[in-house]
């Protein structure tokens, strides 16, 4: 039973996937002086969205050799497959997701003093300082800093889908949760609204549960990602740092750099270190522009396919199996046996059955508009705002919260997926590494500055006036 009101210093982790872990488990090694919350209601911490899945199939996206969660030791995750999963792997081995979980776990299991709270929290309150949270299970906790690793949330509700459809088994919202492939006959077609990573995942899924039916994923621009492969990596970035920040410039610098020789793998994956300094260097201009001419583009080639995966998708086009159709969705209505698609293609209107349609759009961007009362909540208080683009959360390179009328929170933090409000990359494990590093370190410091006597005040006020959220702030 965890203690909600206490004079010790707190910092409480909202969420215990893959962020919520590593800035536990830096804290931790920091030895900071407070004690350390990650609040979950799941029963295990460190798997999240992209980790839980049960299956084997669902490979990385990047070789062992590149995804450390520690940055000061670059072949923890290798050595940690070789002693506990593969012997034999090597640098270049794409292991499965579900195993790169429980790496997650050992790390979390190596270190003392995280406590993990299972409930969720639907409400925040600043209190000065300090904030004080609200959990489904009616407890309250004041925290001294409070950092939001909620990680990926539903994908946005696709337009043209009819009531019918929602409600009977032909449409599939959520493309993780396991009622998605259940009664599903073996040779029922099916439909993918989507060709990214999530629609990858579910062709994998399907095959592994037996399903032999065709199978139509139907996307905008008609491609599925690029794979990985050998390359030799080039010394210096393709877009140097003085490039001038339009996207016209920095496409063209991009492609100089491959004109000259350099394998277009390894000029992409000569930016991993300068994304994101690239992309703030753009002006919200030439950022929109990317988002609108550019972003799918460069989805493709940057987020790859392990290449045993991409055999597989592969294989499937080849065999007709797995068909690709290019437009946008119109509608889904429900039928007798299913559902009828209509999309809109370069040609004109085509519309086809279909036993089960699923949503593979990837999760949400628009925090305003996902199914978290904690996100209603903070956006209604005026806590948290929307990044520059509309989606995310807006921040500060350091993670503070930065919420109604630009006012930057000395309270609350975020880190992961939710920094893609002002990031273009804040997904992948080598992001969220040193994110978790950085704002461990500047929580560590911000902590240790807290004077006890201001904790001895704040808890007396706390028990004075009682611990009630403000709810006139949420009406407000």
């Amino acid at each position: 039973m965890i203690e909600t009101h206490t004079k010790e210093k707190t910092i409480a982790i909202v969420g215990g996937g893959a962020s919520g872990v590593l800035t536990a488990y830096h804290l931790a090694q920091q030895n900071v002086k407070a004690r350390i919350l990650i609040i979950d209601p799941r029963p295990e911490l460190g798997l999240g969205l992209a980790y839980s899945t049960p299956s084997l199939r669902h490979l990385l996206n990047v070789p062992a050799g590149k995804i450390s969660a520690l940055l000061a030791e670059p072949n923890h995750f290798l050595n940690w497959l070789r002693a506990n999963h593969d012997p034999a792997a090597t640098p270049m081995t794409f292991a499965p997701r579900a195993i790169f979980g429980r790496y997650l776990q050992s790390i979390l299991a190596s270190i003392k003093g995280v406590q993990h709270v299972r409930a969720g929290v639907t409400d925040i309150c600043e209190r000065g300082p300090h904030a004080l949270l609200k959990m489904n299970n009616g407890d309250e906790l004041r925290a001294d800093r409070v950092v939001v690793a909620t990680g990926n949330f539903d994908p946005a509700t696709l337009p043209g889908v009819s009531h019918a459809a929602e409600a009977s088994e032909a449409y599939c919202h959520n493309a993780w949760l396991a009622e998605t492939y259940n009664d599903l006959a073996k040779y029922a077609p099916v439909t993918l609204i989507g060709t990214g990573l999530t629609a990858v995942d579910v062709v994998l899924r399907l095959r592994e549960l037996g399903h032999r039916g065709p199978i139509t994923a139907v996307s905008r621009h008609g491609i599925f990602p690029n794979r990985h492969a050998a390359y030799t990596p080039i010394a210096k970035s393709a877009i140097p740092a003085d490039t001038p920040p339009t996207c016209v410039a920095y496409l063209r610098a991009f492609h100089k750099t491959i004109q000259n020789g350099a394998e277009w793998r390894a000029a992409v994956d000569s930016l991993r270190e300068t994304t994101n300094d690239l992309w703030l260097a753009l002006p919200l201009k030439e950022q929109k522009r990317f988002r609108r001419h550019l972003q799918r583009r460069w989805d493709v080639v940057r987020h790859r396919m392990a290449p045993p995966i991409a055999d597989m998708i592969d294989a499937e086009l080849a065999a007709g199996t797995l068909v690709i159709r290019e437009g946008y969705l119109d509608h889904v209505e429900a039928t007798e046996d299913g559902a009828e698609v209509t999309i809109r293609t370069p040609s004109g209107i085509e519309s086809f059955a279909t036993t089960r349609v699923i949503n593979c759009t990837g999760p949400s961007m628009n925090y305003r508009r996902v199914s978290s009362p904690l996100l209603k909540n903070l956006f209604a208080r005026g806590l948290v705002s929307s990044g520059p683009l509309g989606g995310g959360f807006n921040c500060t390179r350091s993670g503070a919260m930065i919420g109604m009328n630009a006012a930057i929170s000395g309270v609350l933090f975020n880190l992961g997926p939710g920094r893609l409000g002002t990031l273009i990359e804040s997904i992948a494990i080598p992001e969220i590494r040193d994110q978790a590093f950085e704002l461990a370190t500047l929580l560590a410091c911000q902590i240790e500055s807290i004077e006890d006597s201001a904790i001895e005040r704040e808890f007396s006020s706390s028990h004075k006036h009682g611990a009630e959220i403000d709810a006139a702030a949420v009406a407000a």
